[in-house]
């Protein structure tokens, strides 16, 4: 140990003793001492003046709907924090009822695996998920979908419900 150390731990024992012995009363203050109240602060005059009139004046109250616009109006919130972008607001996209619309039938959920051509006919196969579909023209897949026809590079599938037409490209033709 160096000298510092040893000199810390000597006084270590001191430090504790006072914390604990030591003489705790403040030395500006004797323990008899009493202190008086004191009076209270006189106002301004012009306080005083209407305090000894008997008139208080009582400011009139704002009403918060005035103070704060927009509290208790049916405003939808703001958005203190708006995310920031440069890029140019989107074209506004046309108005158009739903009425106007004409249902259309979902993307086929079918993937194209591969396609054979054996005993003259064309055969596809297909794939959803984990099942593997083997189709040939004028087959019905999953009773909303037939094969109307496949060629080298097309498939084409009927949507029955809506009854239209869809095509998944397959490819070129074999060489």
């Amino acid at each position: 140990m160096n000298a510092r150390r040893l000199l810390l731990l000597a006084l270590l024992p001191v430090a504790a003793w006072l914390a604990l012995f030591g003489d705790k009363t403040p030395p500006d203050r004797s323990p008899v001492e009493v202190v008086a109240p004191t009076s209270p602060r006189r106002a301004p005059a012009t306080e005083r003046t209407a305090k000894a009139a008997g008139k208080l004046e009582i400011a009139a109250l704002i009403a918060r709907e005035q103070l704060i616009p927009g509290v208790g109006e049916a405003h939808e919130s703001r958005d203190l924090f708006p995310s920031l972008s440069w890029r140019p607001p989107p074209p506004p996209t046309p108005a158009t009822s739903e009425k106007a619309r004409a249902p259309m039938a979902p993307p086929p959920p079918f993937v194209y695996l591969g396609n054979k051509f054996e005993a003259g006919q064309w055969e596809a196969y297909l794939g959803r998920g984990e099942e593997v579909f083997i189709v040939r023209e004028g087959m019905t897949l999953e009773r909303n979908y037939r094969v109307k026809a496949i060629t080298p590079s097309t498939l084409t599938l009927i949507y029955l419900p809506l009854k239209q037409s869809q095509t998944i490209s397959i490819g070129g033709s074999p060489s």
